[in-house]
């Protein structure tokens, strides 16, 4: 569930949206400011304040880069499909040339999430790893765990378990240091899958009863819930039918997606 924009915030965002058709708007950055200091608690406000911007071809060329990069970005986190690269590659071309090595190392991440959209799994681990190259050490963990997580499931399509594999552990280490439970729940998850496509069906379990515990502590019955699918899917392939009943059966409803 979003959480609600504070007063302050929410006027501070009207303000701004009904300034931005202004013919002076563009000659500083407060808007794409703004929209980056909403991005994480509040998306659907970044996005909303960034789609307000009328006329981006108005900005300066560092502007407009910024823009594209917190558009990408904005749109990936409020699930809008990420059609082309057109917009991302206008980051990508103004960050390459040295000016923020932290911007460049998003671009390429987003740039990956533009491909994996359009199933080009490739092209889309191509640019994770590029990303990954980029990145200063002290970018923020979260982005570094985000990058491994993305690498991992792209190396799971590709039937590279063991590679998966290793992304996801990378990205589990970082997100229990910084004790993000719900990021690292989707990395245990991850590694069970891993040895859920190589049919090695205790270890699949293991890490899908750990990642079930994690699930139990958030309070979380849609996790929960995947995770009883899960494992009553596991025993479903060892013919241990009666334990995936129970574990089909159980009474969160969100098992039964």
């Amino acid at each position: 569930m979003r959480k609600r924009l504070p007063a302050l915030l929410s006027f501070m965002l009207s303000a701004l949206l009904l300034g931005s058709c202004g013919k002076d708007s563009y000659k500083d950055n407060s808007v794409l400011i703004l929209a980056d200091s909403l991005m994480q608690t509040y998306p659907d406000s970044a996005l909303q304040l960034l789609e307000g911007i009328s006329v981006p071809q108005k900005m300066g060329k560092a502007n407009r880069a910024w823009y594209a990069l917190l558009l990408t970005q904005a749109r990936y986190k409020n699930y809008v499909p990420l059609k082309d690269d057109s917009l991302i590659r206008i980051a990508v071309d103004y960050y390459e040339n040295g000016r923020s090595k932290e911007r460049l190392a998003k671009s390429y991440f987003y740039w990956g999430c533009v491909y994996r959209g359009q199933e080009d799994i490739p092209s889309a681990i191509d640019c994770y790893l590029k990303s990954l190259r980029i990145m200063p050490q002290e970018c923020d963990s979260v982005f570094w765990a985000m990058t491994y997580n993305h690498l991992g499931d792209c190396y799971n399509e590709r039937s590279m378990e063991e590679t998966a594999r290793g992304m996801y552990r990378d990205a589990y280490a970082i997100n229990l240091d910084v004790h993000d439970t719900l990021r690292a729940f989707h990395n245990l998850r991850g590694i069970g899958i891993t040895f859920l496509l190589e049919l090695q069906f205790d270890s699949a379990a293991y890490y899908y009863k750990q990642a079930l515990e994690m699930a139990l502590s958030l309070d979380y019955p849609v996790l929960s819930g995947i995770i009883y699918k899960d494992l009553s899917g596991v025993y479903s392939e060892q013919r241990e039918y009666e334990l995936a009943y129970a574990y089909i059966s159980n009474p969160y409803p969100a098992c039964r997606i």
